[in-house]
């Protein structure tokens, strides 16, 4: 599977964080600050993996993710949530995850996880 990544997150900090802990290792990483940029950038390229925040202001990340994964169900899904609550239920409903991240995370647990996911 192709090791390009979408980052969609509303704090320029996350994505600049992810995007550098990834491009670093080789990955192909795109960044989007909205669902709605995110989605319009799906329908013109494919990446083997998104990693939305569940928590934005134009689009909730769960809107997102289950646009996501009805339009392209091999993508592989990651969430990033600042919240540990909310691993006690699904982090979105009905839709099952390849992974989550918890903020605050450090590098290595993105790039194990981009890893375990992606190969």
């Amino acid at each position: 599977m192709e090791k390009k990544i979408l980052i969609i997150d509303d704090e320029d900090l996350v994505r600049n964080y992810v995007r550098r802990a990834l491009s670093s290792r080789g990955w192909t990483v795109a960044e989007r600050p909205d669902g709605a940029s995110a989605l319009a950038l799906l329908e013109t390229e494919t990446f083997g993996a998104v990693i939305c925040d569940l928590k934005m202001p134009d689009m909730r990340g769960e809107e997102v993710i289950r646009r996501i994964r009805a339009a392209s169900p091999q993508t592989k899904l990651i969430a990033i949530t600042g919240s540990v609550s909310n691993i006690t239920t699904p982090l979105v409903p009905g839709v099952e995850l390849d992974g989550f991240l918890i903020k605050p995370f450090g590098i290595d647990e993105i790039r194990e996880l981009a890893e375990k996911v992606l190969g």
